[in-house]
């Protein structure tokens, strides 16, 4: 890796190398690349004549005089947008009516950052004699000076204050640069949230922000602009509207507490300009100081500087350019001001250590080129962004697989030369919504919801990777798995199947699930044993498997992979790993045949067409719909397992009995264990979960982890026992029993050579939730013969071995059989 920009030639190599791959792809007409430079202007983008935007900035056209396409909106619009700015002499009546009749101490919530604009706000509110209350929010990266402005100022006039943090924002700051390139965005939420709900606590109804005119111009007003709407009242309903939807998507703030707090900005009842700021501070505070432990374009924060680097790199263009050349047209700055204020970081090492610190990636890294290309391309139908990304994913290396893909009518060119600031005018900036709090384009696309009780017992374990969380399968075939076509299915897969896509997050409301996409890769590779000595084959594809596991990420993933292995004069093999988020057994099963059929049908030459697919999100959660199975539950006293008091980790090497019997039922199984430990321990009866994986769901279709264990009692009696389904039990399950039955038989689509025979059956069938009771067991029919598997900590192994346990549940169970 380096951090050396790349020179002329790299670049060009690089777009050259790229634009071949596109250009391959069926259904892809035209198209050009476009390499990011984290300085724009060094790149020889132009800017507009009046406000001096630069041309890298997207969505915008240049009339033959210069003037950007936002300067002659706002010349044709100027008194229609000005419009929505008020009377200074409305802003305290507004307060005051909405905090009438509610009892609280104050009028309104300010939010106080310690930097210049939100002291003069301040200072105003209380000067219009308003009852005012402050809140800051600490992101761990705020200016030392600006938190000593908080505490004198505050002190100074005597202001209840307030200062929180939010304990997840290293994980909020990386998801905001992932999803935004900017640190800001993820902090506003954050700041918007806590402060809702302080606000709604105290019973505050308003909120006061201290955005700029020019903020306001960007983040509030300009989607509604560009889609010709300058009604105030319309714009107004419509923000509160999208403000609503913001927090219900991110579902971090109660419903009641957004609807009984308004948020207002200060600054759309002030006109006043940045030098009117300064000069008001300077005669009217003694205790405020400019802060200068802060990023070069912000006023209270050091991390801002992040934002604006991975941005400018990823994006091509500086994430304040929008706002700060607003404030040109609306006289706040002149150009050299704002061309001032624009400049690049100039503490690059210091903002690469905070990069380092919140863990996202420095986009300088030679391997991470394809972060900043940009594709524009001209296609069919056939081909989207998506499909594209995973499509060249094939045929270059993963380092040089673009990140951002805008599909565009025509390509513009001068004299043959691809005109890059005309293309960038092409790309129309999506809807606000996610910081300004405007109407969002597609709301659902990002909608998160809550994980279910399996998934969350999934994530509170081991939330990162969670590796030992996923299964194994590999598959092996005499006719072998093409690459090329398997690719193109395992594309089709993900694309089809949503919760192969699936992203998890933690937010103050717990774990949160919601639609990701493919990020830009097909994680299909390809190993070559044809070297290995086939005796140590095993060994290798063990570590191959752990390998695989630990390359799963739930919070951006891949949730799954796939490995073709080359095993010489042996059939060739298909590794298929998936983690436990995204698939229980029967969504095997529907995997599995999907992949079937869309092998067949490339080797048929046709394409590959799968059959309809539920979505998990949308599927319903299953309700508690338990009753009785056998009569009433038998009181009496549970079995208890041996142990030690404090948990223990499970046993590498588990217990294992098997027995010649093919057709024992989950309930066959439970039975016996039942009778056996009771036998053993003592207690009247066992509290067990059950797991049948042999069950069939309705033919909806639907992949994901869906699956839930059922509470059983089990009490032995004279001759059987007594097996009750039960919603819950007074104490915890002491035992899981996981039945799988037959996995060949029952996972393998008809009509396929395929085989399982090599499968090391611990890499499936494994324990799915080790550590949640005393001992897991599973069972598996393999060759003929039923295999229970005790997995356990090494102490209960102990005295469970000593008992002989697994042996004697093995010969109870081949005696029933046999009687």
């Amino acid at each position: 890796m380096t951090d050396q920009p790349l020179d002329a030639e790299q670049t060009e190599s690089v777009e050259r190398r790229v634009r071949t791959a596109v250009l391959d792809q069926d259904g892809v007409l035209d198209c050009a690349v476009v390499l990011n430079e984290a300085d724009p202007a060094a790149a020889g983008a132009r800017a507009c004549v009046r406000c001096g935007i630069s041309a890298a900035y997207p969505g915008l056209r240049f009339d033959p005089d210069g003037v950007c396409s936002l300067c002659a909106r706002y010349a044709a619009h100027r008194s229609a947008m000005h419009a929505y700015f008020r009377d200074p002499r409305e802003l305290a009546p507004r307060l005051r009516e909405a905090a009438r009749g509610r009892g609280s101490d104050y009028d309104c919530l300010l939010l106080f950052s310690g930097g210049k604009d939100s002291t003069y706000v301040l200072y105003q509110l209380v000067g219009l004699g308003l009852r005012v209350m402050t809140f800051t929010f600490d992101n761990g990266f705020i200016s030392r000076t600006a938190l000593r402005n908080v505490e004198t100022v505050t002190a100074e006039l005597g202001i209840e204050h307030v200062t929180a943090t939010h304990a997840e924002q290293k994980r909020i700051f990386l998801n905001s640069l992932q999803e935004h390139k900017s640190v800001c965005n993820g902090c506003f939420r954050s700041l918007l949230d806590l402060s809702t709900e302080l606000a709604h606590q105290r019973d505050i109804p308003t909120v006061v922000t201290g955005l700029s005119r020019g903020q306001i111009m960007d983040e509030r007003l300009s989607w509604f602009h560009e889609q010709g709407i300058f009604d105030v009242a319309e714009i107004e309903e419509k923000l509160r509207l999208g403000r609503e939807v913001y927090h219900r998507a991110a579902g971090t703030v109660d419903a009641a507490a957004v609807n009984a707090v308004q948020v207002v900005d200060y600054f759309r009842y002030s006109a006043v300009t940045k030098e009117d700021v300064r000069a008001f501070l300077r005669e009217r505070s003694s205790f405020w100081a400019q802060p200068t432990d802060t990023g070069f374009c912000s006023s209270n924060c050091m991390i801002n500087d992040v934002g604006t680097y991975v941005h400018a790199a990823e994006r091509g263009f500086h994430n304040y350019e929008a706002p700060t050349r607003w404030e040109v047209r609306l006289g706040h700055l002149d150009v050299a001001e704002a061309d001032a204020e624009l400049r690049a970081p100039v503490e690059t090492a210091q903002v690469k250590r905070m990069l380092a610190r919140i863990g996202y990636p420095d986009p300088a890294d030679a391997d991470r080129t394809g972060a900043r290309l940009a594709v524009y391309y001209v296609a069919d139908r056939s081909a989207s962004g998506d499909r594209l990304a995973a499509a060249v994913a094939d045929a270059l290396p993963p380092a040089l697989v673009p990140a951002q893909w805008v599909q565009v009518a025509e390509i513009p060119r001068v004299a043959g030369a691809v005109d890059q600031w005309a293309l960038r005018g092409m790309h129309r900036p999506k809807a606000p919504g996610s910081r300004g709090g405007g109407v969002t384009a597609d709301a659902d696309s990002d909608r998160s919801v809550a994980v279910r009780p399996v998934q969350r017992r999934i994530l509170d374990r081991d939330p990162v990777r969670a590796a030992h969380r996923a299964r194994a399968l590999f598959l092996t075939s005499e006719a072998g798995f093409p690459v090329t076509d398997l690719k193109r299915v395992w594309l089709q897969l993900l694309l089809h199947h949503e919760a192969l896509r699936l992203r998890f997050g933690h937010g103050d409301q717990g774990w949160r699930q919601s639609r990701g996409g493919l990020g830009g890769a097909v994680h299909v590779s390809r190993v070559d044993l044809t070297d290995q000595d086939p005796g140590a084959q095993g060994q290798v594809l063990r570590r191959l498997t752990d390998r695989m596991r630990a390359r799963l990420h739930v919070d951006r993933g891949p949730l799954l992979r796939a490995a073709v292995v080359d095993r010489g004069t042996r059939p060739a093999g298909l590794l298929i790993v998936v983690h436990e988020l995204a698939a229980d057994v029967e969504s095997w099963r529907v995997l599995l045949a999907d992949l079937a059929l869309g092998l067949g049908q490339l080797q048929a030459g046709s394409d590959v067409r799968l059959p309809p697919a539920a979505s998990f999100l949308d599927h319903p959660a299953e309700l508690a719909d338990v009753e009785d199975e056998a009569g009433p539950e038998v009181a009496g006293a549970g079995c208890v397992l041996p142990g030690s008091p404090a948990p223990e980790p499970i046993a590498e090497e588990p217990l294992e009995a098997r027995c010649p019997v093919r057709a024992a039922t989950a309930r066959d199984v439970a039975a016996a264990i039942a009778h056996v430990l009771v036998e053993e321990f003592g207690g009247g009866r066992l509290v067990a979960d059950v797991l049948d994986h042999t069950t069939r769901r309705p033919a909806a279709r639907v992949i994901g982890p869906l699956a839930e264990a059922d509470r059983w009692v089990v009490t032995p009696l004279a001759r059987g026992a007594s097996v009750v389904r039960v919603a819950g039990a007074a104490e915890p399950a002491r035992v899981r029993y996981e039945h799988f039955g037959d996995p060949a038989a029952a996972l393998l689509p008809s009509g396929v050579a395929w085989t399982l025979r090599d499968t090391v059956w611990r890499d499936f069938a494994g324990p799915g939730h080790p550590g949640d009771t005393d001992a897991t067991i599973t069972g598996v029919v393999d060759a003929g013969e039923l295999v229970l598997t005790w997995w356990c900590p090494a102490s209960v192994g102990t005295r469970l071995a000593a008992a002989h346990i697994p042996e004697r549940v093995a010969q109870r169970l081949i005696g029933e059989q046999a009687g």
